[in-house]
């Protein structure tokens, strides 16, 4: 995480968004915190993109 936050080439993104299923207490501790607003967000989730490699 902290190379993730702290890159010099990430420095000034607006937005950091992670998906997890059950480390949300994990990811509290580096700053991370529950979107304002999951209504507005939408998403496609490719089942198996390397199938075809």
């Amino acid at each position: 995480m902290s190379l993730m936050l702290f890159h010099k080439d990430l420095q000034g993104l607006r937005r950091y968004m992670l998906a997890t299923q059950d480390a949300h207490g994990l990811y509290a501790q580096f700053g991370f915190k529950p979107i304002e607003h999951p209504d507005r967000l939408m998403g496609i989730a490719i089942k198996n993109p390397y199938k075809d490699l």
